[in-house]
Parts: structure tokens; sequence; C-alpha cells
């Protein structure tokens, strides 16, 4: 049995995608905004999709910078930052850039000194001075011998004094007191650089791969990082390559749905899975609702992208607009080695024509129209490009050529010379 444009549509396949989502917002170990530091060799990327990476200096042999310290500089002015593309500077949608953000960092913590479970409780003057497993404010000491001491105490030190450091450095040598992480309730909000790129689409077969550095100039002299006023850092090169990924469905009857289009698995391979399962049979690409290619596989046939769109063609919506249409463009043009057939649904019944559009010139296709299914069908293609299917003929207007003047068949008088009368 034909299978029907609309059977194809309520008999999807229920796909299931991955996608990267970037944090707005947040930059610690659990988010998705990441260092450009930590990027792979050649990081694998989406044609058309934009992407942030948080910056840091990533150098060998150098003082490198956090993102948040380098951040820091540029927010305060004492550095300046550029991107500098080492590789396929063309294929990028847009210009690399380059700004600042805030970020939230992790949480904020401190070090706090903990008194030993093991070592119970001490007290001084029927006063609690240290409590087993609690935060440390208070040391006993014996003022003797000016150390730490659990049963001749006679004084007890805090903070202030200037013996504190020594005095906690002395517990954690005896293992008396341990050092937790201590969570401040609140989290910093620091700025960062973020450079944002997106590689634009080629509709091809191949991957494409970009690179890129990053330029810091120090303004100021920075004791904290050893660097100069005019010294300059650049980072080592990041590189990553798109591509396009083959097909999931690979069948004799296979739908190509808009999800996976937009995830790029557009390529239509003549790898061996599609051979173990067309062969040299006929196979039928479906577009979702809109459209279907049936044609015959052949051993000389190359990898196709099938990326498509179904967007109205502005231009020609508003020159018909009491004209239904439905438009599908294959951006890849593929092209088939053995000719099949397109086949649309008949939005205007018999009176629906199909057309090819080049950007300036509608042509029509002969259909032939099948009123069982509701669908039109053209023969003897094997490129697919843009097709214009309206609910009838398009009527166009020619330019009428304007009349050429009559020529004049008036005989010319020669002038004569007003003295002597000759001509």
């Amino acid at each position: 049995m034909k299978k029907t444009l609309a059977a194809v549509l309520a008999a999807a396949m229920a796909l299931s995608t991955a996608s990267v989502a970037f944090a707005a917002d947040r930059f610690d170990a659990e988010t998705g905004l990441h260092d450009i530091s930590t990027v792979s060799a050649e990081e694998p990327i989406t044609y058309g999709e934009e992407y942030t990476y948080l910056i840091s200096t990533f150098v060998a042999d150098a003082t490198n910078l956090s993102v948040t310290e380098l951040g820091q500089l540029l927010d305060d002015g004492d550095a300046k930052i550029s991107v500098i593309v080492t590789e396929g500077s063309s294929k990028f949608a847009t210009k690399p850039t380059i700004s600042l953000k805030n970020v939230l960092s992790s949480e904020e913590t401190e070090d706090v000194i903990v008194w030993a479970k093991n070592q119970g409780t001490i007290t001084f003057d029927d006063k609690v001075i240290v409590e087993a497993g609690k935060k440390v404010t208070a040391i006993p000491v014996n003022s003797k011998t000016n150390a730490v001491d659990f049963t001749t105490i006679d004084e007890v030190v805090y903070p202030t004094d200037s013996r504190w450091d020594h005095l906690i450095q002395t517990c954690k040598d005896a293992n008396v007191v341990t050092i937790v992480k201590d969570t401040l309730g609140t989290q910093h909000t620091l700025p960062a650089a973020q450079v944002k790129f997106e590689v634009a689409h080629t509709y091809g077969t191949g991957s494409t791969t970009v690179g890129m550095k990053f330029k810091i100039t120090f303004t100021e002299d920075n004791n904290d990082f050893g660097y100069k006023d005019g010294d300059t850092i650049i980072t080592d090169e990041v590189k990553f390559k798109a591509s396009y990924s083959s097909m999931n469905d690979v069948s004799e009857d296979m739908e190509l749905t808009r999800t996976e289009v937009e995830d790029n698995y557009v390529l239509l391979n003549k790898d061996d899975a599609l051979y173990d399962e067309i062969g040299n049979s006929e196979f039928t690409l479906y577009f979702e609702d809109f459209a279907a290619f049936s044609g015959k596989m052949s051993s000389a046939q190359k990898v196709q992208n099938m990326y498509y769109i179904t967007d109205e063609i502005d231009e020609i919506v508003d020159a018909y607009p009491d004209v239904d249409f439905e438009m599908i463009q294959f951006l890849g043009t593929p092209s088939f080695t053995n000719s099949g057939s397109m086949t649309f649904n008949a939005i205007g019944g018999r009176d629906t024509t199909v057309y090819t559009f080049d950007g300036e010139t509608l042509t029509p296709l002969d259909t032939t129209y099948d009123s069982t299914y509701g669908t039109v069908t053209a023969k003897g293609i094997k490129k697919l490009g843009t097709f214009v299917v309206a609910s009838e003929v398009l009527e166009v207007e020619e330019e009428e050529e304007e009349p050429e003047e009559p020529a004049d068949e008036t005989p010319a008088v020669e002038e004569q010379n007003p003295q002597t009368g000759a001509c």
C-alpha cells in the first residue's frame, strides 16, 4: 500500500535528542559555563549553534590567570583582550566577540578551626572554653609555659591576642583541632570575559575546523602576577570542529524530521548499514508531512546533505496573497545518481501546481494528481532544491513592451550657405 504523507506524520518516530545548554550566570564545577582552557584538541561542535566559553590564560611556562582573575583585571582596566582567529576565519557566521559578564562563582566559604571530637570539652572558671566538634573561639593556656594546656589552665587566649596564630599552629601539630570548610551562605559575583562564536552552516558533507588564540595586553603593573605595563600574553591555540551526522533512520522507508535536521543528523550515507537495508531496491525518504522523495539507490551514489527548511518565501507569498502555499527548501541541494520522484500534498486538489524556484524564476513541473491520497507527484527528479507548492496555477504577469516610436519619414533638408546659396 502506498504510504501517504499524512500517514507518515501519524507514524513519526519519537526521537531522543541531546543538546548542550550553557548556564546564563553561574560558573562552578556543576554548570555548563566552560573555561576555554579545558577545550580538547578539535573540540566537537555543531554547525549553526552559538557557543560561549569563559576565558582564562593558558600558556606554557607562564603565570596563568584564572577566569575570574583575568576578568577582574579587564574590569579594572588593567588589561585589554582581543581574539586572534588562527584558522577558518571565513567559516564563522559572525566574527567571534569578547565581552565581560558577571558570573556567580561557587558559594563563599572560610576555613573553620574545630576542636577535635576526641578531645572532649574544656572548661575554665566554670565556663566552656572549647567544645568537642565545635568551632574554636578561644584556647586554654598555661601562662607559665605559654602553651596550650588542658589541665593546669590559668589563662584563655582569644583571636585578637598576638599569640593566637602560634597557639593554633601548635594545636594543628598536635591534632587537637581540625580544619573544615564552612559555607557563609553567600556567593561571589565576579567579572569574567567570555567569547561567543558560531560556525556557519556549509550544507555540505564535510567538516569545518576553526581555531583561535587570545591576546592579553597589560596596561598597569601588577605585582600579584608579576606582569608589567605593556607585557603581552598570547594564549595557546584552541580548535573546534563542526560536522554533520548521518541520519538516524536508515531503511527502505525513512523519515527525516525537523528535529533531526535542527540537530544536524542530515547526511544520507551510502554506508554499509544503508546498503544492508536497501541494497539496490527503491527507497522513500519522507520529510515529515511536507514531501517525500522516492528513488533507487546506486553504488555510485555519493553522500548527500539533506538539510531542509519549510519557511515561507516572503516575496512569493506577498506576490500572491490569495493563493495557499507549502514550500520546502533543500539548502544542500542534494543530487542523486538515479532520477526519482517528489511527492507533495495536493493543497489545491486537482489545481495544485508545483514549481521550482531559483531565487528569481518560478518554473512549473509536470505532475500527476492522485485523488485517493490527495497528493501530486513530479517524476524525473535528480536534484533537490527549492519547491513551491501552490493551490492553483500562478498567473505570471508579463511586462508589456513599450511600442517603438515610428521612424520619421520626412526627408532631411540640407542647409544652405546663407551667403552663397550653396549647400
